[in-house]
């Protein structure tokens, strides 16, 4: 059987949410049944980044403002289908699709709503950008799909194409977990998650660490700087950590309290899973969609209702490790040697269309 051609818009060496699902598809896509194409960033910042077998990579050029089209260009090209999560170079993308028949996809990866909206520079054509992929738009998540038709008239497909995340990178060792001692929060944009108010749940509770991973602003300041100003002395920052050095970080966090009230999937919430880290997060964006709360992590809606909880953990830390077990089965559910099967499906689908 011809393999089809699958171009995937994502540099698969740099740390960024749609990067790094590009490079988990192009590890996991079939190579008996689709020929993968992706991009490497003109320099690395994903520590533990390895070429795959069978993979072709196209570089990109500096400066990337000027010359980013160059690896779209030629991926396009080569290839029948393309996925384009990113956003760059849209309509251009779309003219050469056309001019040489390859089909593109993309996927609604955040809620579109005004805090999202607030970040962008011009939040009409982002939204416009969802709408030039339909029929081929798809959302990773039902509440996604239901909440942008109602907000935007976006047309989704029916089939909700979940992220994955690889499990083999976090599973921990069992190990029973006699009290809550560390909490983190992960994230790059820092002020649109709210890191302000992970910093002031740490004054709730100033016997336990409460660990800072990724992003190295808040309002303008450094994460450092911010806390020295307000004096949280029970925050701790790490900086931005690859797959490898975040794993051996999680071995030692015991919840994650993540405040964002504006989210796609946030496929962090797995990645700590997979290493026995439940996370407690608000349902403004439909996090009960995965999450049993109570069960393999909680949900709430507001702070007061996140403070119960981690008291309720300090007062019963007998709890920790059935959470901790079913938190790990819930990230194994989403690995993605499950859910590229998915992915191919409808790969196949759209380059037969």
């Amino acid at each position: 059987m011809k393999r089809i051609k699958v171009f995937l818009g994502g540099y698969v060496n740099y740390l960024n949410a749609q990067n790094i699902n590009c490079r988990a598809l192009s590890e996991h896509l079939d190579k008996d049944r689709f020929e993968v194409w992706t991009m490497l960033y003109w320099h690395q910042s994903a520590k533990d980044f390895e070429k795959v077998k069978g993979v072709h990579y196209l570089t990109s050029h500096r400066p990337v403002r000027i010359l980013g089209w160059i690896p779209y260009l030629r991926g396009i090209i080569h290839c029948d289908v393309a996925y384009l999560p990113k956003g760059e170079w849209t309509k251009f993308c779309l003219f050469i699709s056309r001019l040489f028949g390859c089909k593109v996809f993309t996927t609604l990866e955040g809620v579109l709503d005004e805090v999202f909206l607030r970040c962008q520079k011009n939040p009409q054509e982002t939204i416009n950008r969802y709408t030039l992929f339909e029929p081929y738009l798809y959302s990773i998540t039902k509440y996604m799909a239901e909440s942008e038709r109602e907000r935007h008239g976006l047309q989704c497909r029916e089939k909700i194409l979940y992220l994955g995340t690889e499990t083999c990178r976090f599973l921990q060792p069992p190990h029973e977990k006699r009290a809550l001692r560390n909490l983190v929060m992960i994230g790059n944009d820092l002020n649109r998650k709210r890191a302000v108010e992970f910093i002031k749940m740490s004054f709730e509770f100033p016997g336990i660490a409460f660990n800072i991973i990724g992003g190295n602003d808040i309002g303008g300041l450094t994460v450092n700087e911010h806390v020295k100003r307000v004096g949280a002395n029970n925050v701790v920052y790490r900086g931005m950590l690859d797959h490898t050095q975040l794993s051996a970080l999680l071995q030692d966090m015991d919840l994650m309290f993540f405040p964002s009230r504006s989210e796609g999937f946030p496929k962090v919430m797995l990645e700590t899973a997979c290493a026995g880290v439940p996370t407690l997060c608000y349902g403004d964006y439909g996090a009960d969609e995965w999450i049993t709360s109570g069960v393999d992590g909680f949900v709430v809606n507001t702070f007061e209702e996140a403070k119960s909880v981690i008291q309720e953990l300090i007062d019963h830390p007998e709890r920790l490790n059935m959470l901790s077990q079913n938190a790990v089965e819930l990230g194994k559910r989403f690995d993605w040697k499950v859910l590229v099967k998915d992915w191919e499906e409808e790969i196949i689908r759209i380059a037969k269309s």
